[in-house]
């Protein structure tokens, strides 16, 4: 199998199509932190408590929230694309809840 794919060359332009699906580069995460903190700023800081400040009674905190041992980037997607009647309903596009997700992870210190 490996001298068939040496030889057509299929194989590395196939595994080089994989390899652009990977994890983000460090500037692109950076890059989408930075953009989920000015998310949070002006979306949800009115109840939580995004950089330090203090949260409204009732609405976690986001470091805490990122430190819980179930909360993972799947996890926020999900809760941000579900209704909860205690949230204001605010409606994010993909790369929105993606970088909310990032920075609420970067909050963990793990």
């Amino acid at each position: 199998m490996l001298k068939l794919c040496l030889l057509s060359g299929f194989c590395g332009s196939f595994l080089l199509g994989f390899a652009s699906l990977g994890p983000a580069s460090a500037q692109e995460q950076a890059g989408l932190v930075a953009e989920g903190a000015r998310i949070a700023r002006e979306a949800c800081a009115d109840c939580h408590n995004v950089s330090g400040g203090k949260s409204q009674a009732g609405a976690p905190d986001f470091a805490a929230v990122a430190r819980m041992p179930s909360t993972t980037a799947t996890a926020i997607r999900v809760f941000l694309k579900t209704p909860h009647g205690d949230m204001p309903d605010i409606i994010l596009a993909e790369r929105e809840i993606d970088a909310l997700a990032a920075y609420i992870l970067s909050l963990a210190g793990r």
